[in-house]
């Protein structure tokens, strides 16, 4: 074949393959489209959809957040904010403001997000599919109940994890009410103005109350807790212990912390004095003393402020407002690893905790009543005993502690260092932090547009085990710069229209709940 012959056949060969390309029968052309005839954007056809996933923003909101550029590999996704207006049975939800404390359990094939709200004074619990779609959402407590209170950090007891035949919902009442109650996350008709007070944990100031998993200690039930105070007997690190079987929320003792050696002032360790009461001043950065629980005698019996004094008769140890409590994860050896937030009172107080700082609590092997104690994290780097590793840190709040980090959490709304909320990540002993991400603050959300520095971060938790997917947490925001007057009484209750810290008016704050991927574990 000669050279003109060849092109020839190629040209023929490409047209005939632009008329195949084209053919009227494959829809390319809009016509006799394969999901319809004539399929034109939608019109007598489908168009393509991708399929549902968990990490999509899901919420008419992005998500509140900034990725720091150290960890340029993790990804936020928003799920639901008050923005979001969410109808099921033909009854309008919001979720509430001051997003705080919550817990993720299986239910079937979906599963069961349990969230309290610290000001609108409730819990809700949002019905998720394996998918996250939000498909139903309730209030479990609302702020009509008689015993209405903050509803601050929480955590939710699983069956599997800590013992006993049913899940249980935490939610700790820092103030107005101060108990711990335990609300059933699967109840299929709530009761939001039932009393759910666990009395036998006493009345204290309570933060969170976290309990240990079941094979930390066999056959005992340990829930420790942070007394998120600041006067009286300051605040305490709690301790609810019981022989009787691993799930006894009523027959237990109530314990706080007492340090055994505290620093002599040189660097060295010493002996405490008897009847002596001590504080965070007493002790060294980063050095290990040890402590013990002490009982506090029919400790359930008391009130609040009976408390106080009980803990000051038995010269229990003083913490500036002891905030969030979470364990090592990874095994039952490694929860014995116990890890609390203080968070500090700000400059200028006079005070022993100007910035705040985080505690590593190691619990003996066999007796949960005794320990060791080291102050791993401190922000009090030119104040206080001027020693702190982290002079960005303003104020921790909460804090989740995975098998290999401990993520800090702020809380800059009494005092900061000029910079939004963050969250930091260290390594197990305190060292290495570095922030992972930042509280975005918009002004365009605030009624009079302008925010300063208002917000803070609610619980950070680890659903990866539970969804299948790794390095993946649930994150609820508290921008307290974005209010609305459509975000009061949200919560169906009376109270929180009432609020007695706004001189009774509504509480209008809104919150937002985020899921973030690629946050190593």
């Amino acid at each position: 074949m000669n050279k003109k012959l060849l092109a020839k056949a190629l040209v023929f060969s490409l047209i005939g393959a632009s008329i195949i390309g084209c053919n009227p029968e494959d829809g390319m052309d809009g016509t006799d489209g394969k999901d319809g005839i004539d399929g034109i954007n939608g019109q007598d056809g489908e168009d393509y959809t991708p399929p549902a996933s968990i990490f999509e923003n899901k919420s008419n909101m992005k998500p509140l957040v900034a990725i720091d550029g150290q960890f340029n590999f993790v990804e936020a996704y928003s799920l639901v904010s008050s923005s979001d207006v969410l109808n099921f049975g033909g009854s309008d939800f919001r979720i509430g403001g001051g997003a705080d404390g919550a817990g993720l359990i299986k239910n079937g094939e979906g599963y069961e997000y349990v969230v309290n709200f610290e000001d609108h004074f409730a819990v809700a619990r949002l019905s998720l599919d394996n998918k996250f779609n939000i498909t139903d959402a309730t209030y479990l407590l609302n702020s009509s109940v008689a015993d209405y209170a903050r509803q601050c950090s929480g955590t939710m007891w699983e069956k599997e994890i800590h013992g006993g035949d049913k899940d249980l919902f935490l939610s700790a009442s820092e103030a107005f009410n101060f108990d711990v109650k335990g609300i059933d996350p699967l109840v299929e008709t709530p009761t939001p103005t039932a009393d759910f007070g666990l009395d036998a944990l006493g009345e204290f100031a309570w933060e969170n109350a976290t309990p240990l998993p079941q094979g930390t200690y066999a056959g005992q039930t340990v829930i420790l807790g942070g007394d998120d105070d600041s006067s009286g007997s300051e605040g305490q690190v709690i301790m609810y212990h019981s022989t009787a079987g691993d799930a006894d929320l009523t027959g237990g003792k109530i314990y706080v912390l007492r340090l055994k050696q505290v620093s002599d002032g040189a660097g060295a360790v010493m002996a405490v004095a008897a009847d002596t009461q001590y504080n965070e001043g007493n002790l060294d950065f980063q050095t290990t003393y040890d402590v013990e629980f002490v009982e506090i005698v029919n400790g359930s019996s008391l009130t609040v402020d009976e408390m106080e004094t009980a803990c000051n008769d038995v010269f229990a140890s003083q913490f500036m407002r002891v905030e969030d409590v979470d364990y090592q994860k990874g095994g039952d050896a490694n929860a014995r690893n116990v890890y609390f937030a203080v968070t500090g009172r700000g400059p200028g107080r006079g005070t022993y905790n100007d910035w705040g700082t985080v505690y590593k609590l190691e619990l003996d092997a066999t007796n949960p009543l005794e320990g060791k104690l080291t102050q791993v994290i401190s922000g009090n780097t030119d104040t206080n005993n001027m020693d702190g590793n982290l002079a960005m840190l303003q104020s921790p709040d909460n804090i989740c502690v995975t098998e290999n980090y401990i993520y800090t959490q702020e809380d800059p709304n009494s005092f900061n260092r000029g910079h939004a909320a963050y969250i930091y990540q260290s390594d197990l002993e305190g060292n290495n932090s570095r922030k992972v991400l930042e509280l975005v603050v918009r002004n365009d959300l605030a009624l009079d547009k302008t925010t300063g520095l208002s917000g803070e971060f609610g619980s950070l938790i680890d659903i990866s085990d539970k969804i299948g997917e790794p390095d993946t947490f649930m994150l609820a925001l508290q921008p307290h710069y974005w209010k609305s007057n459509e975000f009061a009484g949200v919560d169906g209750g009376t109270q929180s229209l009432q609020h007695p810290w706004l001189g009774d008016s509504p509480y209008l704050e809104g919150s937002q709940i985020v899921i973030i991927k690629g946050l190593p574990r």
